[in-house]
């Protein structure tokens, strides 16, 4: 007889690429712009520690429709608890406003919760990093969030996933296209 080893591992395979919630640690971040089909977007760029460089976060600037405020990129440094400089309150005391840096700098070295998602592209068999991330349970000077904050806003991402990639594989598909037309 002899001594073997084998994975003590029950998850199934899992690992850092499964699909699911990941907690990361942001090793660089930068902006860029994608121009086309007359549209001008600013995105920004984030990669990970311990993953490789075509394992990034991409995520495009867009606008609240009725207040013209743009969300996306506020979310990452908000969730992210970067940059922020303060919270100022509104004057009828409902909605708090954040004043953050949004130098991409201040992003290196935060903690977030991605959520990567099963590729449906035909051929392809590799998860993505979806582009709405959820913060870590942490207190801080400015924001903090509890456990029960991070779930809520976890969940509502799975569901905006979900919503986006639900398996209409005409939906995927377009959404696919649009994500690889575009340059990392």
């Amino acid at each position: 007889m002899a001594i073997k080893t084998m994975s003590a591992t029950t998850n199934g395979g899992g690992g850092k690429f499964s699909e699911g919630w990941h907690e990361c640690t942001i090793r660089k971040a930068e902006y860029g712009t994608y121009t086309g089909n007359n549209v001008s977007k600013q995105y920004i760029d984030i990669w990970f520690e311990d993953y490789p460089d075509n394992h990034n976060l991409r995520v495009y600037e867009a606008t609240n429709k009725t207040t013209n405020e743009e969300f996306k990129l506020a979310n990452i440094f908000k969730y992210a608890n970067a940059g922020i400089v303060g919270v100022l309150k509104d004057p009828n005391g409902k909605h708090p406003l954040i004043q953050y840096d949004d130098d991409p700098k201040g992003l290196i070295g935060k903690t977030i919760n991605t959520f990567l998602y099963k590729e449906t592209k035909t051929g392809n068999n590799y998860t993505r990093v979806f582009d709405d991330i959820a913060p870590v349970v942490h207190e801080g000077e400015h924001l903090s969030y509890t456990q029960k904050d991070v779930d809520s806003i976890k969940k509502g991402v799975e569901d905006r996933c979900t919503k986006l990639n639900k398996g209409n594989s005409m939906a995927t598909s377009t959404l696919n296209e649009v994500a690889d037309s575009m340059p990392l």
